[in-house]
């Protein structure tokens, strides 16, 4: 009974075979969009922000995915996310990243917001386990009242390390600035394609 099942599986799903990561750059694969077919997960720690991410690809570049992060005794915040590559030539890349989320506060004196975030990310493989990124980014929260509407810019640089295997290992740091001053934020974390 167990290998009818399995039978039937096999020939409904296809092949559980891992999806084959063979890219020149594989540091710059790690930063998305995944290929098609290929899903990552990556966490990360940070300031202020802490996450986990899945990512789906849809085509070679194109790759969506959903987020959760939080900002600890703050909120908590759900997303969707898209990735496209504009530009992929030998060991250069653009990106463009769009998320859409939702605020949702742990906080007594925070309210509940919508929030969106358009970014730029220009990658280059120093080596090809080793790429170096910059990143600009716009971002505005909303509850749809004047008072409670802001805009921020983002500037953030980073670094991305795959060995061999399936793991990438993802770093970044950079300022936030909105009209009640500047910030600082950083990102560590770890990817896993498969």
């Amino acid at each position: 009974m167990i290998a009818a099942v399995l039978a039937a599986a096999t020939t409904a799903f296809g092949s559980f075979e891992p999806v084959a990561f063979e890219d020149p750059e594989p540091a710059l694969a790690a930063l998305g969009p995944q290929q098609a077919g290929a899903t990552a997960v990556t966490g990360w720690v940070g300031t202020p922000l802490h996450g986990v991410r899945i990512d789906h690809g849809l085509a070679g570049i194109v790759d969506v995915g959903l987020t959760v992060e939080t900002w600890p005794g703050r909120f908590w915040r759900p997303s969707l996310q898209a990735r496209v590559r504009a530009l992929r030539t030998g060991p250069l890349q653009l990106l463009f990243r769009g998320t859409v989320g939702r605020a949702l506060t742990t906080s007594s004196i925070l309210i509940p917001t919508s929030d969106g975030e358009l970014a730029l990310q220009l990658g280059y493989a120093v080596l090809p386990r080793l790429a170096a990124t910059i990143e600009g980014s716009f971002l505005g929260s909303t509850d749809f009242t004047r008072e409670h509407t802001a805009g921020f810019v983002q500037a953030r640089g980073g670094l991305s390390f795959a060995p061999p295997g399936p793991f990438a290992l993802i770093a970044a740091v950079g300022v936030l600035r909105g009209s009640r001053g500047s910030r600082a934020v950083g990102t560590g974390g770890a990817t896993f394609r498969f």
